[in-house]
């Protein structure tokens, strides 16, 4: 795979707007929610978005939510778009590829 090939961090952020991530910040507290967009800093606007417990269980129901760039660790999309999931299908059955995510 050349280099022109490979995703880069901010792709992975663009296919992931408008959907679904778990957002994971410093000192351990996460959140859920639909990625309505961010910046070069890592700075994301989600909305509909809800803490989560140890245990994956909702914990607080927040809204609206800005989340300063610096104080994440990591985002993580939580399914697949439409198109993705339908891509990731075809390629899986021509190339014995998984799935991505």
């Amino acid at each position: 795979m050349n280099m022109v090939d490979r995703s880069k961090p901010l792709d992975v952020l663009n296919k992931s707007l408008k959907s679904s991530v778990i957002v994971k910040l410093r000192g351990g507290r996460e959140f859920r929610g639909v990625l309505d967009g961010y910046d070069l800093h890592m700075n994301l606007v989600l909305s509909i978005a809800e803490e989560l417990g140890e245990d994956m269980s909702v914990t607080n129901v927040m809204g609206e939510i800005l989340v300063r760039g610096d104080n994440v660790v990591y985002i993580s999309p939580t399914e697949l778009k439409e198109q993705e999931t339908s891509k990731g299908e075809a390629k899986t059955k021509e190339h014995g590829e998984k799935e991505p995510w």
